[in-house]
């Protein structure tokens, strides 16, 4: 049923009010599912955005999953499946080597963007200024801002951003999202002939993936800690009591009470919801019902001389590093076609 729906929207202009009206979790309950299947739902939902099937347009959703092939190919482990492949040295290692092919002086760090003023068109000049907290000005001709949705309310725009635009600023918004990565001194768990794959229903965690790497001698099962149950394990703020539940949840599942805790190392986790330059979460905003209908068409348009990129603004592979480089190259490929019509 989702898969279907999801097969029959399009990638790049979903369009179907309808769907849209309603949040996920009541699309499904309008296709009377029953409550495993409701269960499972709702794991989907947080594991790829942190989000409560309450909480999102249905519309949002299923279109989210048809921009990676679908809905099972974006749960898939296999080959072109969302999670077939992981980057042993880590994904940091592109923007750091990215960086270091760069002149000297190319990326300034700690000037964080205040405002964006662009000139009046009849103005007598063209460009933008883009001002930095620290008081820099820097001058161009065009801009790609690439800062995540919800963060473009930091940002003063001069002129404002149109009704549209504005409206999916205000709207697009992070669930709760939380990667740990529990570090053991031995893959137990494949020792006992289990795949270190889990979903729960019940939580702390939603998902635990195995992401060890035995050429390097790692063993680690990464808990996402997503939707409400991450919420609430957030809420206790004592580290080790932190890893205490997910340990305890890892010995229920396996029915190895104590084996988690004493094969364990340490944990490694990054909070994204206290980032605001990220937009106070991770992978990908999302909206609730209606707004995509109303201005989902503003989502990839400029503004004058400023252009938007970023992993959910792309037609494809929203919510991936896939989508985020897509969408890159699609606001390259908007400013040099931009710039050669202004010297006609």
């Amino acid at each position: 049923m989702c898969e279907a729906d999801c097969q029959a929207l399009s990638c790049s202009n979903p369009a179907d009010p309808a769907l849209d009206a309603l949040s996920f979790y009541a699309y499904l309950q309008s296709r009377h599912v029953r409550p495993a299947a409701l269960a499972s739902a709702s794991v989907w939902t947080r594991a790829m955005l942190g989000q409560e099937p309450t909480d999102i347009s249905a519309l949002y959703f299923l279109n989210y999953c048809r921009s990676g092939g679908g809905l099972i190919q974006m749960r898939s482990d296999r080959r072109h499946g969302a999670q077939y492949l992981r980057v042993r040295e880590g994904t940091q290692s592109f923007s750091k080597a990215m960086a270091a092919d760069l002149p000297a002086n190319t990326i300034h760090f700690g000037e964080r963007v205040d405002a964006i003023l662009q000139s009046a068109p009849g103005a007598g000049s063209s460009g933008s200024v883009v001002l930095s907290r620290t008081g820099r000005a820097i001058r161009a001709k065009k801009v790609i801002c690439s800062a995540p949705t919800p963060v473009l309310q930091t940002i003063h725009f001069t002129p404002p951003l149109p009704p549209n635009k504005q409206l999916l600023v205000d709207s697009f918004r992070y669930g709760y999202y939380t990667k740990v990565m529990l570090v053991f001194r031995s893959a137990w768990w494949v020792e006992r002939g289990y795949c270190g794959l889990v979903q729960s229903f019940k939580g702390p965690a939603s998902i635990y993936r195995d992401t060890s790497s035995p050429r390097d001698g790692k063993y680690v099962l990464t808990a996402f800690l997503a939707g409400e149950s991450g919420r609430q394990w957030a809420r206790e703020k004592d580290p080790r009591t932190r890893e205490q539940a997910l340990l305890r949840q890892l010995g229920r599942i396996y029915d190895e009470p104590a084996l988690p805790a004493n094969e364990f190392v340490e944990a490694r986790g990054h909070e994204w919801s206290t980032e605001a330059l990220s937009g106070w979460g991770c992978p990908c905003p999302a909206l609730p019902p209606g707004v995509l209908t109303l201005a989902g068409d503003a989502l990839r348009e400029p503004v004058g001389n400023v252009h938007f990129v970023g992993t959910e603004t792309a037609a494809e592979w929203k919510g991936y590093m896939e989508g985020a480089v897509r969408s890159g190259r699609r606001g390259a490929r908007e400013v040099v076609q931009g710039l050669n019509r202004s010297r006609l």
